[in-house]
């Protein structure tokens, strides 16, 4: 932990019994597209249930040096924009856009400013410098988009001479991040022609591409999948129009309570996010349902309810990879091993998500085999029983704060982190009974 590291939050398990309905803060996925597209559009739009945290701040300040104009309510959740009708063509300020730890922010914008007529340089986060950007930098620049990387090659920091994107046909294997082909979905609206993307070996987290068109659509792009293939992006050159949209509560988020209720034995609802939604990681709670848990889900409301009792199992989570640590952590309380696959993917995140997983768990007792893309893990001996109380480390990951926050007695360092996607996080535990006093 270093100095910098937030004061430690001490945690322990909810009360017996416990049943709540709770709405996290809206979906920081599908935000931060709906201001891109909200940007790049003609005319007004409305967001409502926005998403305010570190990365949804960072790309409303990139679109405010781009020229989108916007009003706010005090709390950040209604955001009303004026869109740019098209493309950006002049950024203020000479300094770098800043998108530090936000994989959205950082591939969703380079990708517009490479398909826009300015220059502009992009840099992050140290982390951020780590995690890969090479496919996504070859494509736009394989569409006519000059991009020099001013550090190591295929990492930011970059310089971006832009133009309009060619468009035509692009062929990539697979990426290492769908975050990659959302981006190239987004650009190709600008782009001079209509663009084919094959994926020559498909993408992870295809959920994340098909919220992505959704979210395209709405605003009146013209995109999809192809007819005749199963790994090919049709996209066709749009003028994008205001919307008003209404964000979904974050389906990551949700997993949280959602397992908290399916490991201590408690009711957990999320009221206006179900089966309709535009997030794969919705269907999360089909997956504690196959642990034991007994899981309601309408269109828009589920219900995660205890039942005492959890059993590990196999899971390929390569649709809802951002659901890995949750699982992990509940299988700690289930009865065997539990298989994750298909999550290779999580070495490029905020941390190396497998490496310090497999550490902290360890921490509190199970027994963990790493692997290239996932983890078997088996319960301490004794089961709840033998979980070890622990100080668990979150290395600048939201994701390892908020899942680790379900372990039992634990401690968390650096809190803090979790402001990348949901700042009031331990206030809400602390309202559940969760939270020792300092």
């Amino acid at each position: 932990m270093s100095a910098e590291a937030s004061p430690s939050v001490h945690v322990r398990p909810p009360p017996s019994g416990f049943d709540v309905e709770l709405r996290p803060p809206g979906s920081k996925s599908l935000t931060n597209r709906a201001l891109l597209l909200a940007g790049l559009a003609r005319g007004r739009s409305r967001l409502s249930g926005c998403l305010e945290s570190e990365d949804t701040r960072l790309m409303r300040g990139a679109l405010a040096r781009l020229g989108v104009s916007f009003t706010t309510s005090d709390d950040f959740r209604e955001v009303t924009l004026e869109g740019l009708g098209g493309a950006p063509r002049s950024l203020a300020g000479a300094e770098p856009i800043e998108v530090g730890t936000a994989g959205t922010a950082a591939r969703f914008l380079t990708a517009a400013l490479a398909g826009s007529p300015l220059r502009a340089r992009v840099d992050g986060s140290a982390r951020m410098r780590e995690r890969p950007m090479a496919m996504l930098l070859d494509a736009l620049r394989e569409q006519g988009a000059t991009i020099e990387c001013e550090g190591a090659p295929g990492f930011l920091p970059i310089a971006i001479d832009g133009r309009q994107l060619a468009g035509g046909e692009l062929r990539l294997a697979r990426p290492v991040s769908s975050q990659f082909i959302s981006a190239l979905v987004i650009a190709a609206t600008l782009a001079r022609a209509p663009t084919r993307i094959v994926l020559e070996r498909g993408c992870p987290a295809r959920p994340y591409i098909d919220m992505t068109l959704a979210c395209a659509r709405a605003f009146g792009g013209r995109c999809g999948w192809a007819e005749d293939a199963v790994d090919v992006l049709e996209v066709e050159p749009s003028a994008l129009v205001g919307q008003d949209m209404a964000i979904e509560p974050d389906a990551s988020a949700a997993s949280y309570f959602l397992a908290l209720a399916a490991i201590f034995g408690g009711r957990v609802s999320i009221p206006a996010l179900g089966r309709a939604s535009l997030q794969g990681d919705a269907g999360f709670a089909h997956v504690l349902g196959r642990m034991g848990a007994r899981v309601e889900q309408g269109a828009a409301r589920t219900t995660v309810e205890g039942t005492g009792a959890l059993r590990g199992g196999d899971f390929d989570l390569s649709d809802m990879p951002d659901m890995t640590l949750t699982l992990a952590v509940a299988a700690l309380y289930a009865e065997g091993p539990t298989r994750i696959d298909g999550v290779a993917i999580l070495r490029h995140h905020e941390s190396d998500r497998l490496a310090a997983g497999a550490t902290e768990l360890r921490k509190l007792g199970a027994t963990v085999e790493e692997r290239a893309g996932g983890l078997t893990i088996a319960p301490p001996v004794g089961g709840r029983a033998g979980l070890r109380p622990a100080a668990i480390d979150t290395y600048l990951d939201h994701r390892m704060a908020m899942a680790f926050s379900l372990a039992g007695r634990v401690e968390i360092r650096d809190p803090a982190c979790v402001g990348k996607t949901f700042p009031n996080y331990f206030d809400v535990l602390a309202g559940l009974g969760m939270v020792e006093p300092a």
